[in-house]
């Protein structure tokens, strides 16, 4: 059965039987993956650490400039 015109428009709305098992395809598409999502803390984390890192490097090194040549 076939509910879509010349044009490939489906004229029967929602209630369309090809329309509906292709969402029924997909839906079991979807179904059958499995995504874990990593914890986003963690990166978190690590960022913050990395940037106290960097601003005390940065620091120190303005600090020793100074002191090597003066004010």
């Amino acid at each position: 059965m076939n509910c879509c015109n010349a044009n490939s428009e489906c004229t029967q709305g929602p209630d369309c039987p090809i329309r509906k098992q292709c969402i029924k395809e997909t839906a079991e598409k979807f179904m059958k993956i499995k995504i874990e999502v990593a914890d986003p803390y963690d990166d978190v984390v690590t960022t913050v650490k990395a940037l106290i890192a960097f601003i005390t490097v940065t620091a120190a090194l303005t600090l020793l400039a100074f002191l090597i040549w003066g004010k």
